[in-house]
């Protein structure tokens, strides 16, 4: 490989001197043995050039002559010749540089090349491959001689590929520019641009005033204006229409007719990647609107199966690296030294999930609202079992018991809001969330004295009133202290065999059933009576608790508003589930919806909404709501 790669050089300069890219062979054969035992000294490997110079030079000629480096012409003759590649690049690279310096120079073409040269010198590509191979990077070889195919028998454009595809696209633009600022071009073709473009007067007059008089701008402008696209499609096609109905065409003609053709070519490729560039922007902006939306944490696979509004899939409009790369720089970039805006957490699992920063403190707050529910029906029917066993429960009577027993249950049935209360995160979500005076910091604090709140606070959960649901449920013998103590003493377990009597068994059942109905019309009427005392007579309850709700949610955004709304609502629909369960009919009165009200208003996820009275007005309405739709 060394060989060859230092004959080469050799060759090149041989043929720079020669000024020619066709070299005898002999000529070359004498200059390399010379040329050897000159620099032996600095370059011992040019030995074998000496001892065995024929023999070395004819096996590196053909590493070359395989790698389309070099070409041998007249092979069995006197006048054997050596065809150097790397001159005519450089020529021709050359050539264009003095064209970039007078535009009257026509472009070099394939009839320009030697005689002796063979065809086999250049690669043909045509005019589009060429151009969208090189800007999408996939023409890797920088020395090779392309003879660039046009359409309409236009002759064939040599192009080294030495020369940045900008400097010949620039060029071709210059050359159009060159001609359209004759009189005689630019005043016939902007008259053309006018009357195509009717209303746009000014906008044409912008378009052409930028290519006469500001050419640095042109390339950039075509690469990112749309509407550069449009007028520069009708101004080819104009100049192409007007040339192409030459008879007789000049090299001047011709060298126009090419710069038309690599610019249209140009053109097409900017206007697609343009209009690419755009839907992967659009796309991943979509892509961060989808993140904002519930479930609000999504895995690498669901994130792939996105679509937009039209249910086309977001993967697609941009590629997988794009996505990946967003993902990253999403989830790593510092925002004035703040969190990024995207987060990872990790489940038990080692599953992974991405969460919009803004988006936490809402997920906790909506799981754990969901979670309530269900937590503490779980914890009273365990309770509820082992009290009538007669087991002890720590939980019952130790705090730290209770908030262990919690943990544990969240961390069992609800893995991601687990996830996200003991993820490293959290502390600086909350910071920013109420630096930043976010409405969000209104719904929950989560950090009191920079210690995060506990699990009993943050599902509105008492030990105490879980205890007195699981003791409502037992028999009545457990609320008598000496036939309590009586029965534990000698009773294990509670006999699962009796069975006997089914229908006596049932029947309490169905008068339970039967009392149920009557029992919930006791409370609508109650409910009826307890409105006409906080409703004025001119008013409807519904309208009371429009105005109650707007005078303690006065938040402006109306999606934060709405999420604030949702969220007390929940809150209130859960505390009074709860309180229904024991709730006599008699004792449903306004003094107790006030209580009801009074007592939830003064809960810690109620704490910062400000118009505390505004909202126990709002509390004592819904709870009315209700009762009435139950």
């Amino acid at each position: 490989m060394a060989g060859e790669t230092k004959l080469y050089e050799i060759l090149s300069l041989f043929s720079s001197k020669q000024n020619t890219s066709v070299i005898q062979y002999n000529e070359f054969y004498d200059y390399l043995k010379r040329y050897a035992q000159h620099h032996i000294e600095s370059q011992p490997n040019l030995l074998p050039y000496i001892t065995s110079t024929a023999e070395s030079l004819n096996k590196d000629l053909l590493k070359l002559i395989e790698q389309k480096k070099v070409f041998i012409i007249n092979p069995d003759t006197d006048k054997k010749a050596i065809v150097v590649t790397a001159f005519l690049i450089d020529f021709y690279y050359k050539r264009y540089r003095e064209i970039e310096n007078n535009l009257s120079i026509p472009y070099p073409v394939v009839q320009d090349l030697p005689r002796q040269v063979p065809d086999e010198v250049y690669e043909k590509q045509t005019v589009t491959d060429l151009i969208y191979k090189s800007f999408n990077n996939e023409l890797s070889d920088t020395n090779n001689l392309y003879a660039l195919i046009f359409t309409r028998e236009l002759p064939m454009l040599l192009y080294p590929s030495s020369l940045p595809l900008n400097n010949l696209v620039d060029i071709s633009i210059n050359k159009i520019r060159f001609m359209l600022r004759k009189d005689e071009y630019h005043d016939y073709f902007l008259k053309k641009l006018r009357s195509s473009n009717p209303g746009k007067e000014l906008s044409v007059k912008n378009f052409f005033s930028q290519i006469i008089t500001r050419p640095s701008e042109t390339l950039d402008s075509l690469k990112t204006s749309s509407d550069a696209f449009y007028l520069w499609n009708q101004l080819c096609f104009f100049i192409r229409q007007d040339y192409e109905k030459i008879k007789d065409l000049t090299v001047e003609h011709v060298s126009i007719l090419q710069a038309i053709q690599i610019t249209e070519t140009a053109i097409t490729y900017f206007k697609t990647k343009f209009q690419q560039d755009q839907q992967r922007l659009t796309a991943l902006k979509n892509l961060e609107l989808i993140l904002g939306k519930p479930p609000y944490f999504f895995n690498n696979d669901s994130i792939a199966r996105f679509v937009d509004s039209r249910g086309v899939p977001l993967l697609g409009q941009y590629s997988e690296q794009d996505l990946n790369e967003w993902l990253h720089e999403a989830s790593t970039s510092l925002e004035n030294k703040d969190l990024p805006k995207l987060l990872v957490f990790k489940l038990e699992t080692e599953q992974r999930f991405f969460i919009l920063k803004t988006r936490v403190i809402p997920l906790i707050v909506r799981l754990a609202s969901e979670s309530r529910e269900h937590i503490a029906q779980a914890i009273v029917k365990d309770w509820f079992k082992k009290l009538k066993a007669y087991e002890a429960v720590p939980a019952i009577k130790d705090q730290k018991a209770f908030e262990e027993l919690l943990e544990q249950i969240v961390k069992n049935t609800s893995p991601v809001l687990y996830a996200l209360l003991t993820a490293n995160f959290l502390p600086l979500v909350h910071y920013e969330t109420r630096s930043t005076q976010n409405p969000v910091s209104d719904k929950i604090n989560l950090f009191v004295n920079g210690k995060r709140i506990s699990y009993s606070e943050l599902l509105m959960l008492n030990r105490h009133e879980l205890h007195t649901d699981a003791k409502i449920m037992l028999p009545f013998w457990h609320s008598i202290p000496f036939f309590s103590w009586l029965i534990g003493l000698f009773l294990k377990k509670p006999s699962p065999k009796k069975t006997k009597q089914p229908k006596e068994i049932q029947k309490p059942e169905d008068e339970k059933q039967d009392k149920e109905p009557s029992r919930k019309e006791e409370l609508k009427k109650n409910a009826l009576e307890i409105e006409k005392k906080l409703v004025p007579a001119d008013s409807t309850l519904e309208k009371e608790l429009s105005r109650a709700l707007n005078e303690w949610n006065r938040i402006l955004n109306t999606q934060a508003r709405e999420d604030l709304t949702e969220d007390v609502n929940a809150l209130i629909r859960d505390y009074f589930r709860k309180v229904l369960r024991s709730l006599k009919s008699h004792s449903f009165t306004k003094d107790r919806v006030e209580n009801l009200a009074k007592t939830l208003v003064n809960t810690p996820a109620l704490q910062k909404i400000q118009n505390k009275k505004e909202l126990e007005t709002y509390i004592q309405l819904y709870i009315l709501q209700i009762v009435k739709k139950n």
